[in-house]
């Protein structure tokens, strides 16, 4: 993967800058930190470096390789005095108050990379200038600073699939629209590929965010916004981390409230690239649009929040969900993806929805359908051309999945491309505890086993131990809140009959290709609640990416209406869509589940399982002595 596409800007013509080498071939390349030959070259006067980076990481040609340029002058080199920019590439960092940032560090070595690679140069060209007791200078050997990701990832190398270039090609296309040039070596690009975070919907921002006299950096994607703390640039942790699980409040201040406010602010600085933002823009707590994109974690705004030209609807595109409701309903809060098609309002909502992307509504479109079913969010662009090795695709960018067609004509999802090694190997590091929130985070990283599980253990039924969180109960109305007010008649035995159309607006179809050939896996096609769908898919696959599918026996069941059937006031999270049974014949209701390494044994499934937000059914101990409903899981926080 080469630096000179989509991320070195050309300044002028470089092709005319500069003078002859006078027949001397490229012998080094200098590093240089100046201030004063930064500036002279943004000035645009004469001395000018080959090549010059910005404290943002933004890097920048002034002069063709094949000329010299001017930044270098005279030093001591091989024992006598030479004009080295006859014989040597020039680079010239801007400093950084703080040293050499995570951007810069990322930006030079893929640029030493590729100009040691071009010019079939070693390691030993690279040089920097140091001054003599005389008060010359010198050639001196230069070591980069060491990179926030191993050397040998900063390329694809021979060992990635076709596909694998696939994907970081498309990954390059998703990052267009918002987050600007990708760089896959970057913590937050691995981590939000890794973890399958959707699009960037907005930069990583050069200006780290203060709180409390600490400096966070930040970039908001579609799932959720990642920082990390100062330099220490692999520690990447979540935003969603930082609320309570079972109250997902907007907090008064702290750096919740901070990172929250500030990804408004980012993503909506990436819509107003594209065209006029309307409506107000700032993050209000008191406003049910905002308060509900939290809770059910549909990421940040893409649009202000307005009222449609005609003055019938208020609306707010957030990256996963539209929300709206009609004027004459002040308080209320619709889902366009729950709205039926023949609503007076779906067609509208859907154009103000296609506005961020700058593109027209085309409720025929192929690739619209497919996001339709897939349950994709928003459109962050219209559908284009572009080529990769020679092979021509149409491609359409959302906020959750990146959409792509090749010659063949079927519209398939770069998610389910396999990812390339340095993705596949990035973990992030444990990270400082944040500033005090306003409410107790959640420990637990996402996507990740809980470090305390550890390996499995056979015939140990206190394995593995409890998650760090808990179920989502009816204590104070949390559920409620959360996942929507049932209305419900008794049908006959536990089973219920809704009266209020909850399943209707709650419940979408997910397609799981991981139950497709598990018995009772309806062909991998089940009803779940929407707030918690996507993570249900990515737990599937989680499962299939550790090599654990072999353990699922049997699928039995997700959507049931109906009551707990030791407690008949109370509805099952089955009623709500959130909970699903497996392997049912060996983890009975009221029987200690089965064992690690027992046939139908679904312990081993737990870690992951919590990692992506469900909690287990078998850490319910009803009688003291271990008897607990194993066969089940349940949607308890989103991840």
């Amino acid at each position: 993967m080469s630096l000179t596409v989509n991320v070195i800007e050309t300044i002028g013509h470089p092709e005319h800058r500069g003078v002859s080498r006078a027949g001397r071939s490229i012998e080094l390349i200098a590093v240089v930190v100046s201030r004063r030959v930064f500036a002279a070259t943004r000035a645009g006067r004469t001395m000018l470096p080959n090549y010059a980076l910005d404290r943002s990481g933004r890097v920048f040609q002034f002069v063709a390789d094949t000329r010299a340029g001017s930044a270098l002058g005279m030093a001591i080199h091989a024992g006598r005095r030479r004009r080295l920019d006859r014989i040597a590439l020039s680079i010239c960092i801007e400093p950084h108050p703080d040293g050499p940032n995570e951007p810069q560090i990322e930006s030079l070595h893929i640029l030493l990379h590729t100009l040691l690679a071009r010019h079939g140069l070693g390691q030993r060209a690279l040089i920097t200038l140091a001054p003599t007791p005389a008060g010359n200078r010198r050639v001196v050997p230069y070591l980069p600073p060491a990179p926030a990701v191993a050397e040998e990832w900063l390329t694809l190398g021979g060992g990635s699939s076709p596909e694998q270039e696939l994907f970081v090609f498309l990954l390059g296309e998703t990052y267009r629209p918002r987050g600007g040039a990708l760089k896959l070596s970057q913590a937050f690009a691995l981590h939000a590929a890794r973890y399958n975070l959707g699009a960037p919907v907005g930069r990583n921002e050069p200006v780290p965010l203060v709180v409390d006299g600490r400096r966070f950096n930040f970039q908001p994607f579609a799932r959720d916004t990642l920082f990390n703390e100062g330099t220490d640039y692999a520690a990447v942790q979540h935003l969603s981390a930082l609320f309570d699980p079972q109250r997902p409040r907007i907090p008064a201040s702290g750096l919740a409230r901070r990172l929250l406010e500030a990804s408004y602010r980012v993503t909506l600085q990436a819509s107003k690239a594209r065209g006029p933002v309307i409506g107000v823009e700032t993050l209000r707590p008191d406003w049910r649009f905002h308060q509900v994109a939290l809770t059910a974690g549909f990421g940040p705004p893409l649009s202000g929040n307005y009222h449609t030209a005609d003055g019938a609807y208020a609306v707010q595109v957030f990256a996963g969900e539209t929300l709206y409701t009609p004027v004459s309903e002040p308080a209320g809060c619709r889902y366009l993806s729950a709205t039926d098609p023949r609503d007076p309002a779906y067609e509208p909502i859907w154009r103000e929805t296609y506005k961020v992307a700058g593109a027209p509504y085309d409720p025929a479109s192929p690739f619209h359908q497919r996001a339709l079913e897939w349950k994709l969010g928003a459109p962050l662009t219209g559908i284009y051309e572009t080529s990769h090795a020679g092979v021509r695709y149409q491609v359409q960018v959302w906020a959750y999945d990146t959409l792509y067609a090749g010659p063949d004509g079927v519209i398939r999802r770069m998610s389910e491309l396999p990812r390339p090694p340095q993705v596949q190997a990035w973990k992030p590091k444990p990270a400082a505890p944040p500033p005090l929130p306003a409410t107790p985070p959640n420990p637990l990283p996402p996507s990740q086993p809980p470090a305390q599980a550890g390996p499995p253990r056979a015939g140990d039924p206190s394995w593995p131990p409890r998650p760090d969180f808990s179920i989502l109960t009816d204590h104070g109305g949390a559920r409620e809140r959360v996942l929507g007010r049932i209305e419900w008649v008794r049908a006959s035995g536990d089973f219920i009959r809704i009266t209020n159309g909850w399943d209707r607006q709650h419940l979408v179809e997910v397609f799981i290709p991981q139950l497709a050939r598990v018995p009772g896996g309806n062909g991998g096609r089940l009803l779940f609640h929407r707030i918690a769908a996507e993570q249900l898919r990515r737990l599937f696959a989680a499962w299939e990416a550790a090599g654990l599918l072999h353990l699922l026996k049997t699928f039995d069941g997700a959507w049931v209406p109906r009551t707990i059937r030791l407690r008949p006031t109370i509805l099952s999270n089955h009623a709500y869509g959130t909970a699903f049974d497996i392997n049912a014949a060996w983890n009975g209701m009221l029987r200690v589940p089965a064992l690690v390494g027992q046939p139908g044994s679904v312990r081993e499934l737990v870690p992951l399982a919590n990692a992506h937000g469900f909690y287990w059914g078998g850490h319910w101990n009803f009688d003291g002595k271990g008897a607990a409903d194993g066969m089940h899981f349940e949607w308890a926080v989103a991840r």
